[in-house]
């Protein structure tokens, strides 16, 4: 029971940090790409699908597409990831 419940509060965390993450991503994306989500996915190697549930955050990001993408917007995972607030949930 315990675990189940650790479990369920680190999800949290880690959906708050993904969270952050789009929200900067989308930031950087409208610079960019001016809202183009078409061009953003060739440039990340992916289909304007997949961008735009990310961005809606109906569909989880891999490490893999994090990589792709930031580089699409001529930046690091590790910028994009600096100085996220991440609040810790109690019982």
């Amino acid at each position: 029971m315990i675990t189940v419940l650790f479990l369920c509060l680190m999800q949290k965390e880690i959906d708050q940090i993904e969270s952050q993450i789009i929200e900067r991503v989308y930031n950087l994306f409208q610079e960019k790409y001016h809202g183009n989500k078409s061009a953003f996915a060739k440039s990340a190697q992916c289909s304007e699908t997949t961008i735009r549930r990310i961005l809606r955050k109906q569909q989880g990001i891999t490490i893999n597409l994090l990589l792709r993408m930031a580089q699409a917007l001529d930046t690091t995972v590790s910028e994009l990831m600096k100085d996220l607030q991440i609040q810790r949930n109690q019982k």
